[in-house]
């Protein structure tokens, strides 16, 4: 492992983590988009699914270096760097946590690029008042 990597921050993480779960939700309404997300974050299901420390750990560095334009641009998120005594005490709950949020954020860039956006910014914002953990002028501040 290098000896310095890259860890996600959020300035609230429960919201992003339901930020991210919700906008998965809304884009699988759209299949077309939604089939795109689903194979771009194959590898990252997959390493949640093993359930290995190391495995979601290299997948989560991957899809940040690969993705790391994206990620600068979205809310509430950003990389910041860490070093192996990060890695040992971090849980691989926590990672599997990231690395949903990482595929959160894959699909609100495929949302963002396709011709069904406004569907699902609709569709988006329902499930983001139906979570509870926004208010709605949370909501619109996040669709200025």
């Amino acid at each position: 492992m290098e000896e310095y990597t890259q860890n996600l921050t959020c300035t609230d993480e429960e919201k992003v983590f339901i930020y991210c779960k919700n906008i998965v939700k809304a884009v699988e309404k759209t299949h077309e988009i939604a089939t795109r997300s689903r194979i771009l974050s194959q590898k990252a299901r997959e390493a949640i699914r093993t359930g290995d420390k190391q495995t979601m750990w290299i997948t989560l560095q991957e899809h940040l270096y690969k993705y790391q334009r994206i990620f600068t641009m979205a809310n509430g998120v950003q990389l910041v760097r860490v070093n192996a005594d990060y890695y040992e005490s971090v849980t691989k709950e926590d990672i599997a946590k990231q690395l949903n949020i990482v595929i959160g954020i894959i699909y609100l860039n495929e949302a963002k690029h396709c011709s069904a956006k406004e569907t699902i910014k609709v569709c988006f914002k329902k499930l983001l008042r139906q979570s509870g953990a926004f208010s709605d002028r949370e909501i619109e501040l996040l669709f200025l």
